[in-house]
């Protein structure tokens, strides 16, 4: 997802970026919830038949789960913000609070696009200064890197007049 906007009194402007999730966190917390119940309550059952090995393997299985999901719902709260001002580009990106952060001169500052190529499908989007060269929108889809760049074109004209 893009969202561009440009304040043209102070003449800044920024374009935030987040992966497209089709959950949130709270309904991820419910899908765990319910399969730990199933999971667990079929575990139960078993361990009264006298079969008491499949519950520590239940609550593994469902450790396991909760990584896999917390990893996953992590990396689609990652976002990337990029600040234009006339003096500079700074790029801020993490999950919940700045974890990285890159800062450019604007004079020198070129946004770079490689088509795809190799075993790459899709466009590659890169912000660069002198040697300091920042790939932005990585999880992006084909559709959005292609806002993106429309977004980065209008965003240099707005700052150029």
């Amino acid at each position: 997802m893009v969202s561009a906007e440009f304040d043209g009194v102070r003449q800044t402007g920024q374009i935030i970026l987040q992966p497209n999730h089709s959950w949130s966190w709270r309904a991820n917390l419910y899908f765990l919830v319910t399969l730990f119940v199933i999971s667990i309550g079929i575990a139960l059952l078993f361990l009264v038949q006298g079969f008491w090995l499949i519950l520590p393997f239940a609550g593994l299985e469902m450790l396991a789960l909760s990584a896999a999901i917390y990893y996953c719902v992590r990396k689609t709260h990652r976002q990337e913000v990029l600040h234009f001002s006339m003096e500079e580009v700074v790029i801020e990106s993490g999950v919940n609070k700045v974890e990285e952060q890159h800062r450019f001169q604007r004079f020198f500052t070129r946004v770079r696009v490689e088509g795809p190529s190799g075993s790459r499908r899709s466009q590659r989007i890169a912000i660069s200064e002198r040697d300091h060269n920042v790939e932005v929108g990585q999880f992006l889809t084909d559709n959005d890197k292609a806002i993106l760049i429309r977004e980065l074109r209008h965003m240099i004209r707005q700052l150029e007049k």
